[in-house]
């Protein structure tokens, strides 16, 4: 740790000073670390999967970011999720018997409705298997609130944003340019398939486009409706028309079933709560969790945690230290955590 914080003074800051100041004071708190304290908060990789972790007996598969169907350079390196992985892990979660239970942790403004109603259709068939519950920190929207519609659950944080229910489909015009350009374009289309193409110039290609988009929303709709015990007028009216809801309105709204944290579901769900299921006894804000018992009388002892070495201690707190003195200094630039 000492040799962390001496780098960190030798650097040249362009900081305010009370920034740098509240930097230096987290580098240098010292707390008395023990190994069973690390192993406890840092989650392990769970065994053959391939993104999730495990924590106290409760699988965590991260929804984060932009969502696609299958991985790609985006959801390798630019903070993507692709549905494919995630329904791996899902899979691994559920077949792993040291998994007592599940948290989507969800954080993205959404994706490809390709492959979304498939995974959110894996997360649903868990329901009464294990435990599942989704936590929504800060943005649950659109592709990602219909896949935590899907769990037993959705606890959010007070500014989390929940809803876009919807689909939107954009297409760019780029003829008056191509023109200018001196490009020409030809289609042939086949005489037995008039609406193969649609020109959304027309008025009647409009509308056919327009129609494909309204059909796949009343899915959307139709399922979130489904997976929350609500009927699908309900959604449509009261759950945003496309809009999103901030942490308690979404609760009111049915859209979620209680405020909380991260650590507090995770606690919960680790405690293996009773169970109060959500048709019978709505879930007022605040509330601790109330889910739904896996089917399974027994569940798996959770193996007590490992002892560390003095090498991994050591290099598990420069880790956090340099986290911390790294995430204090994209506050102080404004920058998001």
């Amino acid at each position: 740790m000492t040799i962390v914080l001496d780098a960190a003074i030798g650097f040249a800051w362009a900081m305010e000073e009370i920034a740098l100041t509240r930097l230096f004071e987290i580098a240098a708190r010292e707390h008395p670390i023990t190994p069973q304290a690390l192993e406890a908060y840092r989650a392990e990789a769970l065994e053959r999967g391939e993104r999730a972790t495990v924590r106290n007996g409760v699988a965590i598969l991260r929804v984060e970011g932009p969502l696609f169907k299958r991985a790609s350079l985006m959801t390798e390196h630019c903070g993507a999720s692709s549905y494919d992985v995630l329904r791996r892990d899902l899979a691994t979660a559920v077949g792993n018997p040291g998994v007592r239970a599940i948290l989507l942790a969800i954080d993205s403004p959404g994706g490809e409705a390709a492959g979304c109603a498939e995974f959110a259709a894996a997360v649903a068939d868990v329901r009464g298997r294990k435990p599942i519950v989704a936590y929504v920190a800060d943005v649950g929207a659109s592709a990602a609130y219909w896949i935590a519609s899907a769990c037993d659950r959705i606890i959010c944080g007070p500014s989390a944003a929940l809803g876009s229910i919807g689909v939107r489909m954009s297409m760019a015009d780029t003829r008056d340019r191509d023109a200018r350009s001196g490009v020409r374009r030809f289609d042939f289309v086949s005489s037995q398939s008039p609406y193969k193409v649609n020109d959304p110039g027309t008025e009647d290609g409009n509308a056919r486009i327009k129609a494909r988009v309204d059909a796949l929303a009343q899915v959307f709709v139709d399922a979130v409706a489904e997976n929350r015990g609500v009927p699908s007028a309900q959604v449509l009216d009261g759950f945003g028309r496309g809009d999103v809801l901030i942490g308690a309105a979404a609760v009111a709204a049915g859209m979620a079933d209680g405020l909380g944290t991260f650590e507090s579901v995770l606690a919960d769900l680790a405690s293996s709560k009773p169970v109060v299921p959500r048709s019978t006894q709505p879930q007022p804000p605040h509330a601790s969790l109330s889910l739904p018992a896996p089917k399974a009388a027994v569940r798996p002892a959770v193996p007590a945690p490992r002892q560390l070495s003095a090498a991994e201690t050591e290099r598990i707190e420069a880790e956090h230290t340099a986290l911390a003195i790294l995430k204090a200094g994209r506050l102080a630039l404004g920058l998001r955590g």
